[in-house]
This record gives structure tokens, C-alpha cells and sequence, in this order.
């Protein structure tokens, strides 16, 4: 774990991981998360909630990714071609600046995987990864699912995307095929089109992606049109990717997985982690397969107090 730094400050007695602290906002979610809102994730696998996020934490988290998109770390990736706008990914932006430490152990999205699950008894970061088209990006995110990529599973996996900016059609809109969390399980597929990631990804066990771009009209998808304050959440196993962004306007997101006291470590070929030393700069420690994910590479965010 090479990019990982000396605790230097902490939220509610959890240490943070990165060198330098920045002060953050301390507003929790600003609604209970509704009945309503829960029954469209568990039928559709997608929900928009909105305005669940306080403006101070989105001010922060802009300021944060125009850090990364500046200062462009070496596990960053670029997935248009050099010269042309960007579309930026930096995957465990935690480790790479302090402010997305504070948003994934201080933030408030912890709050919405523990209402909309709410048998869970704690909750682990696991994940966090920033997406930014920038206006005029010709390129978007190919259709994928996330379960794919990672090797955890469980039903208590959230993962929340947070936009930035105003989300339309016109400047990158994540697309979710309504109902896929229920279906099959797909391999993962290269963003960037990398040989030796995509060499990685056909070791997975699961068969290829159908072309749904092709028989897209034949299929019900939500739309992940959105506002900074709302926040976009959807099941690891819903089918989703984004276009190009054709507009004069930037696509921020900043995206974070919590995973509960159910989920277990489950090292299959062909997942990310596979080459996380490219895009974290890290190695995992050892875990057992089929046993709970641990250690502090995966902090505890959240544990019920009725449950030691």
C-alpha cells in the first residue's frame, strides 16, 4: 500500500489516510431517505434521490476534483485521445487527496446505504472513484456493471454517485436499464480500450456484454438526469454507461461503494483489482474468500451502536 500516508487526522476516532487535512463540511444528509425511494431501487435498480447533499459538501468536492483534474496524479486515467477534452477518471481519489478522505469517512452518503438498507449493522468504505467529462468529450462509458469489476458480493452493496454540475441528456447522463440487477452478470469491459486491461477482464467467468446500444429502444432505461444536491444510487449489478458529452458544459461526479457486515471478499479472476496497482498504486492485503471484506484499507464508516 505504497500511496498510503501516516494518519494525520480523524473523523469520529477513524483516521484518515492522505498527508494533508482541509478542513470539510460537517452537514449530514439533509432528508430521510423515503419508502417511495427505496421501492424504486429494489424494483428498478436505480434511484435519483434529491437534494440529499448540502451545497458546502459540493462546493468542497469541486474544488477537490479541479485539484485532481490540475495536478493529474499517475494512476489517473484519461479515456479520450491526447489532446482532446477529457474524460477523467481517478479511481481511489482518497489516497490521492485528502478532501475525498473526508467525504468518504465524514461524508453523508454513508447515511443513505444505511436507510435504504436498514438490516445493516456497519458499513465499510470500499470504493471511491471521481468521473469528469470535460464540455465537449467525445467519448462516454461504455455499458457495464459495476459487480463485475469488483471482488465482493453480497446484497448489501451500495454504490452512490453524487454529480457536480446539472446532469442532462446533452452533457453525459449515466443511462440504467431498468431491472438488469435482476438478470445476468456480464464481464467487464476496458474503458479506454487498454489491450493488457482487456486481457485482464477475459479472464472473467461471466459471458460478454450484449450489444445494448444496438437494440437500445427495445429496453425501459432510467435516465440519470440530475442536480448537484441529488444523488444517483444504484445496485452493482444494474446495466448502465454514459454518452458522449456534446454540450459547452463540464459532468463532475464523484462516486463512492459501501459495502455491509454481509458482504464477503470473493477473489475472482478478471476483476479490477486484478491490476489495482495501476489505477490505485496499492496492493491488497490477504483476505479470506467467502469470509467478510476487513482491514484498513476498507475502514469502518458506520457501525449501529445496538450491534458492538
Amino acid at each position: 500500500m505504497s500511496r498510503r500516508a501516516a494518519a494525520v487526522t480523524t473523523c469520529k476516532g477513524m483516521p484518515m489516510t492522505t498527508q494533508h487535512h482541509i478542513d470539510h463540511p460537517t452537514e449530514g444528509l439533509l432528508r430521510e431517505i423515503t419508502d417511495e425511494e427505496r421501492a424504486d431501487f429494489v424494483a428498478n435498480g436505480v434511484t435519483r434521490l434529491e437534494a440529499v447533499i448540502a451545497p458546502s459538501w459540493i462546493d468542497y468536492l469541486r474544488t477537490a476534483v479541479d485539484r485532481l483534474m490540475t495536478d493529474v496524479h499517475a494512476t489517473s486515467q484519461n479515456y479520450t485521445s491526447p489532446g482532446q477534452p477529457r474524460f477523467f477518471s481517478q479511481a481511489f481519489p482518497r489516497f490521492v487527496d485528502s478532501a475525498f478522505d473526508a467525504w468518504a469517512l465524514c461524508g453523508p452518503t454513508k447515511n443513505i446505504a444505511r436507510q435504504i438498507h436498514p438490516a445493516v449493522r456497519s458499513l465499510r468504505f470500499f470504493y471511491d472513484q471521481v468521473f469528469a467529462q470535460e464540455p465537449g468529450a467525445v467519448e462516454g462509458a461504455p455499458f457495464h456493471q459495476d459487480y463485475a469489476y469488483l471482488p465482493i458480493d453480497g446484497d448489501q452493496y451500495f454504490r452512490i454517485w453524487v454529480p457536480l454540475d446539472t446532469v442532462t441528456t446533452d452533457n453525459g447522463a449515466v443511462h440504467y436499464l431498468k431491472g438488469s440487477h435482476l438478470g445476468p452478470v456480464y464481464r467487464p469491459r476496458s474503458f479506454s480500450g487498454n489491450p493488457e486491461v482487456a486481457a485482464v477482464y477475459q479472464r472473467s467467468p461471466y459471458p460478454e456484454l450484449p450489444d445494448f446500444s444496438a437494440d437500445y429502444d427495445r429496453h425501459e432505461w432510467f435516465i440519470g438526469d440530475a442536480e448537484p444536491g441529488d444523488a444517483l444510487l444504484h445496485h452493482p449489478k444494474t446495466v448502465h454507461g454514459s454518452p458522449a458529452n456534446h454540450s459547452s458544459r463540464p459532468r463532475r461526479a464523484v462516486t463512492t461503494i459501501f459495502a455491509g457486515d454481509e458482504v464477503v471478499w470473493d477473489p475472482r479472476p478478471g476483476t479490477s483489482f486484478d491490476h489495482i496497482a495501476d489505477i490505485g498504486g496499492f496492493s491488497v492485503p490477504p483476505m479470506t474468500p467467502g469470509s467478510p471484506i476487513g482491514g484498513d484499507l476498507f475502514p469502518v464508516v458506520w457501525q449501529n451502536p445496538r450491534h458492538d
